[in-house]
């Protein structure tokens, strides 16, 4: 029988975590005296989530066992009761009047998608929501549900079922170590990492709150944009070089950076999907820069874009430094290779993974195989470990859904677009989490034309 009792009172706990998180805009709006209304807004927010939050885990439930499908359940829950609480800035204060689009820009920071109803008129926002807007990507980036396992007193080895629920991919190895031990450590490395990328884009010459809304972005691997031409408008090759760098980075699992921290970096230097990924990276950033020289004429520019914009697209960051609808379609479907690939798991980055798409492709090498003689086949290995049939099953049942919903979903918003691409993008885009500014097939990308239905079921 499911513990109803303690998963109410988790996500009571969140959402009262959340109210006191809003106390950082808050101090943002005070420094830039961005006036009575919108301090109102956050302050209003505030209190709405430490009263229902408090009125939800009003009392501790004695009952504490906690399972898998537990585990399960709270993530679904807290994925759709975090962003409905974080929307009440955006209402409240105007910025966002419609509680569906506010809704849809609060879910899409939340799952660091990037997406926006703001459109052209997000850099004339109040500094306060642009840095709840950016901040709900960094929350969301590293899980809330995570931080409550490391803030709720003795909650001990049942935070594996959350952390099994959470990590974006595939488990090969246990994790039940890793819970107690190393959450704290990861949250100070993602901070840290994204303090130091800001104070990196401020020596470029940009200005540091700027700096500060771009590199959580570019950790959180959410990149919503604070200009309607995105990194564009710095014309800044320096800013665009370190964020092709720290986006390949930012693509990387978490537990990388934590092997880095105590020493291991030859663990991280044996990682066969590390390999994957930095040779997808590779051939295809190649293969882009040669596609597009013709474009620019100049083999510097081609390369520095190419890389630029398959860093941004496999870590699903969605910043763009170019007109990429200038680009050949052989690039442009590349892009659109990628932008189903994703990073790395263990990451805040989306799509299918390069370690599903790695072991699929060594499934269909095994079928081949089999095919070919029977007598010879070997079992498929990850990183020297045989995988179990569990796992490929569960990846190949993981691919079928994916692209099923995918399917679902396209047919279903594209009653409400004038264009396949418009459906195609908006869907593509919100469901493997990469935002609407790297608009592929020139459909436009705005999310505001499209009905409260399209809306919701993209949220």
């Amino acid at each position: 029988m499911m513990n109803r009792c303690y998963i109410y009172y988790i996500l009571g706990r969140l959402v009262q975590v959340l109210g006191v998180l809003l106390i950082v805009p808050v101090i943002v709006g005070i420094f830039y005296n961005n006036g009575f209304r919108v301090l109102l807004s956050f302050g209003i927010s505030i209190l709405i989530c430490i009263l229902v939050g408090g009125f939800i885990s009003r009392k501790e439930p004695e009952d504490k066992e906690f399972y898998a499908h537990e585990g399960l359940v709270l993530v679904a829950l807290a994925w759709f009761v975090l962003p409905f609480f974080g929307a009440f800035p955006f209402v409240i204060s105007g910025a966002i009047p419609n509680f569906i689009d506010a809704y849809f820009e609060s879910v899409s920071g939340f799952t660091t998608t990037g997406a926006s109803m703001i459109g052209s008129s997000m850099h004339v926002l109040p500094e306060s929501l642009l840095f709840w807007r950016s901040f709900t990507l960094l929350i969301g980036g590293m899980g809330m549900l995570v931080f409550i396992i490391y803030i709720i007193p003795n909650f001990g080895a049942k935070g594996v079922y959350i952390m099994r629920a959470e990590l974006p991919g595939p488990v090969f190895g246990k994790v039940e170590s890793r819970v107690s031990k190393s959450i704290l450590i990861l949250y100070l490395i993602y901070l840290s990492m994204t303090l130091i990328l800001a104070i990196l884009i401020f020596l470029g010459g940009v200005p540091f709150f700027e700096s500060l809304l771009i590199s959580m972005g570019a950790a959180a691997t959410g990149g919503f944009n604070i200009h309607p031409d995105s990194i564009s408008f710095y014309n800044s090759p320096y800013l665009e070089i370190l964020l092709s760098i720290s986006m390949f980075i930012f693509g990387m699992s978490f537990d990388f950076f934590y092997l880095v921290f105590v020493g291991k970096i030859r663990q991280v230097l044996k990682s066969e999907e590390l390999k994957w990924y930095t040779g997808i990276v590779i051939i295809c950033t190649l293969f882009i820069t040669i596609n597009i020289y013709p474009v620019y004429g100049n083999i510097g520019m081609a390369l520095k874009n190419a890389f630029f914009n398959v860093t941004s697209v496999s870590s699903t960051t969605a910043y763009t430094n170019s007109n990429i609808a200038l680009w050949p379609v052989a690039s442009h479907i590349v892009l659109l290779f990628l932008m189903f690939v994703g990073a790395m798991s263990g990451s805040t980055t989306s799509g299918l993974k390069v370690v599903r798409i790695s072991v699929f492709i060594k499934s269909i090498r095994q079928e081949v195989r089999r095919m070919i003689s029977p007598s010879r086949v070997l079992p498929i290995t990850y990183d020297n470990k045989q995988l179990d049939t569990s796992i490929l099953r569960s990846i190949n049942f993981y691919l079928l859904t994916y692209m099923g919903v995918f399917s679902v979903v396209l047919l279903l918003v594209s009653f409400d677009t004038k264009s396949f691409a418009g459906a195609f993008n908006a869907v593509i885009s919100s469901l493997s989490n990469i935002g609407a500014s790297l608009d592929l097939l020139g459909s436009g990308g705005e999310y505001i034309k499209l009905s409260g239905f399209s809306k919701i079921l993209l949220s």
